[in-house]
Order: C-alpha cells, then sequence, then structure tokens
C-alpha cells in the first residue's frame, strides 16, 4: 500500500529521520522497493507529484493496488481473502496508530505536503525506522541535476561531447516538471550535440550567469574578479562557464563569414546577436588562432590538474580579454 498524507500542522523538532535526494530513486527505480514508508515534501509540487507518481507506478508493477483513504477510512483487511496490497492515496493526517497498522499489513506508505514544515506526530513516527524514508522536492542546483541528466543520457544510450554536456546541463530548467520536458524535446532533435540546435530546442528566451559572462568580458563591464570569486566555487562551475566560452568562440572561429555566423547564432542570443557579429569583425586570423590555443591549452590544464580550476579559468579569462580587446 502506498499512502500519500499532507499534514497541516509544524513543530520545530531535530530531524532524525532518513533523508534521501528523490534524484537518486528517479535515477535507479528499484531504489523505490527498499523502503515501506516515504514522505515526500518541498516547495516544488512539479517534482512532488512526479516523484509520487514514480513510486506508485513503481509499486503497482509489483502487484499493489492504488485506492484512496481519507481520515474517515480505516486500512480494512480483504473482505474476499484476496490478500490484496494497496496503493493508498491520502491528503490528511489519519494517526500514527492506523500508519503503523498499515505497514503491518505488509503495505507501502507515501505522505506529502506542498510546504518544508513538518507534522510533530509524522515525524515522530518516521523517526521509529529506518525502513522510512524524507525525500524533499525543492527546485534543483546544480549538482542534483545532475543527477536528473546523467539518468536521462543512460537510460536512452545517448552520448553528448564533454562541452555539449556542460552546456546542456547549464541550460536545463531547475524546476524538474519543466526540466522533464525539455529532456523529452531532447530526444527529437537529429544532432543533439548542437548547441544551437539544443539551445533553439529548450526555447531560451533568457540568458543565465555564464552566458551573460562572456558578453561581460566582450563589453569589458564589471569586475571580473570579484565575479569570479563568488561565482566560480566548484569544478562543475568552471565547466558550466568555461563550455560557453569554448561554444561561443567556435562559432567565431567556424565562421567563414558574417552572413554564416549570423545564420548560426542561437534565437536566445537575439539581443547579443551584434555583439558577436562585432567580436567577429575584430578578430584577425593571429588572433583566431591565439583564442583556439587558448581553450585548448586551458581544457588540458584543467583536466591535468582539476582542483586548480579556479587560478586556470581566472588566468584564462584576462588572456581573452587581452586577445579581443
Amino acid at each position: 500500500m502506498v499512502l500519500y498524507l499532507l499534514p497541516t500542522t509544524s513543530f520545530g523538532l531535530i530531524d532524525v529521520w532518513m533523508k534521501i535526494n528523490p534524484e537518486n530513486f528517479i535515477a535507479n527505480n528499484a531504489l523505490c522497493l527498499s523502503y515501506k514508508s516515504f514522505f515526500v515534501s518541498g516547495n516544488d509540487e512539479g517534482y512532488i507529484f512526479a516523484l509520487m507518481n514514480l513510486l506508485v507506478e513503481s509499486f503497482l508493477k509489483k502487484g499493489f493496488v492504488k485506492k484512496s483513504l481519507t481520515n474517515d477510512d480505516s486500512a480494512a483487511p480483504d473482505l474476499f481473502g484476496l490478500e490484496s496490497r494497496y496503493v493508498y492515496v491520502c491528503e490528511k493526517y489519519i494517526g500514527n496508530n492506523s500508519l503503523e497498522g498499515i505497514e503491518k499489513n505488509k503495505d507501502i506508505l507515501i505522505f506529502y505536503e506542498k510546504s518544508s514544515m513538518k507534522n510533530k506526530s509524522i515525524k515522530q513516527f518516521f523517526s521509529k525506522s529506518k525502513d522510512r524514508v524524507l525525500l524533499e522536492c525543492y527546485e534543483l542546483d546544480q549538482g542534483r541535476k545532475k543527477i536528473v541528466l546523467d539518468s536521462f543520457i543512460k537510460s536512452h544510450g545517448l552520448f553528448f561531447e564533454k562541452d555539449t554536456y556542460w552546456f546542456l546541463l547549464g541550460l536545463l530548467d531547475n524546476r524538474y516538471a519543466i526540466l522533464e520536458k525539455e529532456l523529452e524535446k531532447i530526444l527529437l532533435l537529429e544532432n543533439k550535440n548542437s548547441a544551437v540546435e539544443l539551445a533553439n530546442a529548450l526555447n531560451m528566451n533568457q540568458l543565465t550567469d555564464a552566458n551573460k559572462f562572456f558578453f561581460k568580458i566582450h563589453l569589458n563591464s564589471g569586475d571580473v574578479s570579484s565575479f569570479l570569486n563568488s561565482s566560480i566555487s566548484s569544478l562543475s562551475d568552471f565547466y558550466s562557464y568555461f563550455s560557453y566560452f569554448k561554444i561561443y568562440s567556435l562559432l567565431l572561429f567556424e565562421s567563414k563569414n558574417k552572413l554564416e555566423l549570423e545564420n548560426k547564432i542561437p534565437r536566445y542570443l537575439f539581443r547579443e546577436k551584434q555583439s558577436l557579429l562585432s567580436l567577429f569583425d575584430s578578430l584577425n586570423e593571429n588572433k583566431k588562432k591565439l583564442l583556439s590555443f587558448l581553450v585548448f591549452k586551458t581544457e588540458k590544464l584543467v583536466r591535468k590538474n582539476p582542483t586548480l580550476f579556479k587560478p586556470l579559468f581566472f588566468r584564462f579569462v584576462l588572456n581573452y580579454k587581452k586577445i579581443i580587446s
């Protein structure tokens, strides 16, 4: 049995129950079967319902029967002696005794709430057993988004070049329901390793911080050092920012003329199109070679010395600015 519960009262208690990132369940559906009770909470409603559907489907495939449960209902034994196991859907707290009774029937519980506050009784219930787990559904940070993307790539047998991979990771939305639809669009692309096709397929209508930084360098605006110190704190941050430099540089290097470049520029860069065209005009063959070598050399150095990503990226940016100025 799977039960969804929506508690209404909140108390400030110490967390003593087991927490697992929901992405781990998405990456490994079999993990769902390792627990008897689930508490799904958070502020990303789309993520909550996507995870609930995944949990329910996992147990339905194992022969459980879906059934609703409210305060006025009870988990009665099967009257026909068929010993069915149920997937219960509930939006009201029904008391710990009832919940424990459901577990004794070898059924599964799934509670959910659309906030970060937990009911005192529910917390006490979940703290009593390692078979009960808390799944918190909030907007995805880069690391958690990476788990979802990696799972998607593996399940569909896809391959992305390293630069394209980090470029794609930066493009994907932090809200799970939207991200899921974006990944579905990618499956329809003929050339999934084309940064331009990816950007257009995802209907990008605004720049990320990583995009903006490339144009900030081109326009020579803002304090680069303070921006880098506050924005580049991990190797994944480095690749997110560096991938834009590499991809936009390739657009400039591989275009034979301004018309070809104009046709290649992604639609979401409509405000930045003129900056790219202007940068193209300012690059002679010698500057293109210097930039190309700089990109290649920096990438090679970071792969060899990944812990030095921050000073290497800082030096890369300064040299990039010097070449294009």
